[in-house]
């Protein structure tokens, strides 16, 4: 190049002309002059591999040692620094710990094995390890509360002996011979004494009997000597809360149905009278219509009690007597009864007797009716036809019962009070029975005073004690003072306006 051309070409590097971007070969000012050419031949030469001889050992990790059977930091020794016999963690081969559940290990010949448990574990089985966590610990002797206290996988076993006087015992009662026995109940295991069903527990303390019974069963179920004392009415009276014929009574007994209370149990006797109520009361010492009232007599009752008298009329007079001798409510064919309540005029019972007077008025009275007069007591008996004897004017011994009738055949003759009616040929025009002979009946009619001071009335009919004389219909002699007293003397009740 001339030098011409160099002093152009130096200007236009000065001046900061372009340089061609073509130009391969060109050395880059900016790397000191190299050209790119250059500079790629000597980068291939920095990255190429530098030959390594096969035979030369290369560290690795580091060149720090491992168990993992290889020379890592090339000393020409493998896992050097690990014992293979004894290192828990890498116990016969490399990587092989001595690890087992809620346990401790140790390494011992190349083998694991357990050393001890964990506070709280054992191990129950054949398999390393403590598998079994203890549900009491510190553990302790064994007990009986449903919990494995020793930690031997058994619950309440070997247990001691239970306190003592747990139980009660008491002799002659269900809790006799009990004995505790280890038990669940209701999700508590306790010792619980054993006793039969019958005896009641208190519900808070499991081997408490109940202080007082709670059922009616018939059991002593507090072991007290007592049965069911805590129902004190039982045995007591009750009644289906009916009147009279109707009532069924009973008595208190346990209810079988529910053993927490008592009933009325009507099934013993007595059962209510067959039929009632009836619609007319009888004269019986029962209310047998069922309206709390006993033999009603109130006339303007249409249930009262309507006594069998028969309708007597002499001319312009008209009277009702009983057809039978008067006999107490209570009365029946072989007992003469005890009610004084009121006179019954009924057939086949035995009369009332041994009372005085005003007793006779009385009970009469309480009927709704009176004593009978001398004269409608001889009006009845003699009837229309005006007899001397209920059944004619011809004396029949054996028609009335008089002195003369041989009340017991065979033997000698003897003479006792009858049901009324029980001689049913002594009877009267009209129908009225026993007006001749068997209880002598009081009248109304008295006759004077006797020196002591009694009333004197008339008695009429004869008793089963009278001969033949002292039965007519007329016999007028037989007086009594007002408080005189008999087995033989009765009275019959009669009425102005009917039963």
């Amino acid at each position: 190049m001339s030098r011409g051309w160099s002093v152009i070409a130096l200007a236009m590097i000065v001046a900061g002309c372009e340089v061609d971007p073509y130009c391969i070969a060109c050395p880059d000012p900016i790397d000191g002059g190299v050209s790119d050419a250059a500079r790629d031949a000597r980068a291939s030469d920095e990255d190429a591999e530098v030959p390594v001889d096969a035979g030369e050992c290369v560290p690795t990790d580091g060149a720090v040692e491992l168990c993992n059977e290889l020379d890592d930091d090339c000393d020409d020794l493998v896992d050097e620094g690990f014992d293979l016999q004894s290192d828990p963690t890498n116990c016969g081969e490399c990587g092989t710990q001595c690890r087992f559940p809620n346990a401790e290990g140790q390494c011992t010949s190349g083998a694991c094995a357990v050393t001890a448990c964990f506070d709280g574990f054992v191990d129950l089985d054949d398999v390393p390890g403590c598998e079994y966590a203890c549900p009491v610990f510190p553990t302790q002797g064994e007990e009986c509360n449903g919990f494995d206290d020793d930690c031997d996988g058994v619950v309440d076993e070997m247990l001691p002996a239970p306190p003592p006087g747990l139980c009660r015992t008491t002799p002659g009662t269900p809790c006799a011979g009990v004995v505790p026995t280890c038990t669940t109940r209701e999700g508590r295991t306790t010792w619980f004494c054993d006793y039969p069903a019958s005896v009641e527990f208190d519900p808070v303390v499991p081997n408490g009997i109940a202080l007082e019974e709670t059922r009616c069963d018939g059991e002593d179920g507090d072991c007290d000597g007592l049965r069911d004392e805590s129902f004190a009415t039982l045995g007591d009276a009750c009644d289906n809360g009916a009147r009279g014929a109707c009532r069924d009574a009973g008595e208190i007994a346990c209810d079988p149905a529910d053993d927490s209370r008592t009933i009325c149990d009507l099934s013993v006797l007595p059962d209510p009278v067959p039929g009632a109520p009836l619609a007319v009361e009888l004269c019986n010492g029962v209310d047998d219509d069922c309206d709390g009232t006993i033999d009603d007599s109130d006339p303007t009752d249409p249930g009262r009690v309507r006594d069998d008298m028969v309708q007597i009329t002499r001319g312009a007079t008209t009277f009702w007597i009983y057809r039978h001798e008067a006999s107490r409510p209570d009365s029946s064919a072989s007992a003469a009864g005890a009610s004084t309540a009121r006179a019954c005029g009924r057939g086949g019972v035995l009369p009332w007797t041994s009372i005085g007077y005003d007793e006779a008025a009385a009970a009469c009275a309480a009927a709704g009716h009176r004593l009978c007069t001398a004269a409608e007591w001889r009006a009845a008996c003699e009837g229309a036809s005006g007899r001397d004897y209920p059944y004619g004017d011809a004396y029949e011994a054996a028609t009335c019962n008089g002195a003369d009738r041989d009340a017991v055949a065979g033997g000698a003759i003897d003479s006792r009070l009858e049901a009324t009616g029980a001689l049913a040929m002594c009877l009267s025009e009209e129908g009225v029975l026993d007006m001749s002979g068997n209880a002598k009946e009081w009248t109304a009619d008295q006759r004077g005073t006797a020196s002591g001071g009694g009333r004197i009335f008339v008695v009429r009919g004869g008793s089963h004690e009278s001969p033949e004389l002292g039965l007519t219909c007329t016999t007028e002699l037989s007086r009594a003072t007002e408080d005189t007293l008999l087995g033989s003397l009765g009275f019959r009740c009669c009425d102005s306006d009917g039963p």
